[in-house]
């Protein structure tokens, strides 16, 4: 909410406020109106999806910092969510980064996904990591008698240098025990993944490989500040799922970012952002939204939403097509295969040409079915 001349309002007086009056006053009141198309075209910009707004700023590093993390249960996810968003990508970028300069790190992020993540920001996603942890640090502490400290230790002596799951299968026969206590002492800060996938994940031990050691920030408050301007406008609900926190918890770590009310045409509940963010949203032409941008499953400007951007029969598996900024159509990669679910008709044709261009600059190949 806004009153000229005057500091927005924290969200959770907001929201007495907002329960206090009608919903055409709300509107009136305090909700600035906005065009859904507008809201895709400066998201797209904001995560390097569109324009020239990040220049030359284009590497695995600052990608992953303006989109909050790139998921990476398979590198072929990375890879692909770097190619939607890089015209000439090549798979040995994120590799070098990744390896060699050791700008990017991969690890449990945010929810406990495996992720890439800005070295430098760490710490931040190390914590927030930790939010959903307790079902399985409970198991851990019910399977075994030995404390977190202890767990690690143990760790250490079967991979002094590198870990792999073959150290472990032998001393540690549950698999389960063994993928939530890798899962703990990377989200202590002491363990981050080498290379490979599946079974064949190996892991270094963090303060060898960057030459520091690093621990859990427990202040969300940048994390979040991040969110909100990479993908505001955003209700309660879509930052809640985010970083899993209830509701109660994601209105409050709004409120300290001094949010203000945006009504997105075509949504009808109210979403918020922080007060230059709308500002900068204010002057975002919708022209900006114009052609064919794909959304490989598991990017964050899918993730970030709950609902936005979503359409029927979609799942977390599910890519999007948008046209001219509006979802055009799902799609869906398992195992070579890419299956395509339009949303609008006459739109195939175009859903296949970019699903086609994005799998090629990410080197990724499959056949597209029907």
């Amino acid at each position: 909410m806004r009153v000229d001349g005057a500091r927005p309002l924290p969200l959770d007086r907001q929201r007495s406020l907002v329960d206090s009056v009608s919903s055409t006053e709300r509107i009136i009141l305090l909700a600035t109106e906005v065009p859904a198309q507008q809201v895709f075209a400066r998201v797209a910009h904001e995560t390097g999806l569109l324009g020239d707004n990040l220049q030359k700023r284009r590497s695995p590093a600052h990608l992953s910092s303006v989109m909050c993390g790139l998921r990476a249960d398979r590198m072929e996810q990375a890879h692909l969510i770097l190619a939607a968003r890089v015209p000439d990508y090549e798979p040995d970028v994120l590799n070098r980064a990744w390896l060699d300069r050791k700008s990017v790190v991969r690890t449990w992020g945010v929810k406990g996904t495996v992720q890439i993540l800005p070295t430098l920001q760490l710490g931040l996603y190390l914590a927030a990591a930790g939010i959903t942890a307790p079902r399985w640090r409970r198991f851990l502490d019910a399977r075994s008698n030995l404390t977190t400290p202890a767990r690690l230790r143990l760790l250490k002596r079967l991979g002094p240098e590198v870990l792999t799951r073959d150290n472990l299968r032998e001393a540690i026969p549950d698999a389960t025990t063994r993928s939530f206590m890798l899962r703990e002492a990377a989200q202590n800060g002491a363990l981050l993944w080498k290379e490979g996938d599946g079974q064949m994940a190996s892991y270094v031990w963090t303060e060898a490989w960057l030459d520091r050691a690093v621990e859990p920030d427990r202040d969300y408050h940048e994390l979040v500040g991040r969110y909100l301007t990479s993908y505001g406008p955003v209700e309660a609900a879509d930052l809640a799922a985010w970083l899993g926190v209830t509701v109660a918890a994601a209105r409050r770590l709004m409120a300290k970012h001094l949010v203000e009310e945006v009504r997105v045409e075509g949504e009808d509940v109210p979403t918020f952002m922080k007060g230059e963010d709308l500002r900068n949203l204010q002057r975002t032409r919708k022209s900006g939204a114009r052609g064919v941008l794909t959304l490989p499953p598991g990017d964050p400007v899918l993730v970030a939403y709950k609902t936005r951007y979503h359409g029927e029969g979609d799942n977390e598996e599910s890519g999007a097509v948008f046209v001219d900024g509006r979802l055009a159509g799902l799609w869906t990669l398992n195992r070579g295969a890419v299956s395509l679910q339009p949303q609008e008709a006459g739109h195939r044709g175009k859903m296949e040409a970019g699903v086609r261009q994005l799998l090629d600059r990410a080197r990724v190949r499959a056949e597209i079915q029907g």
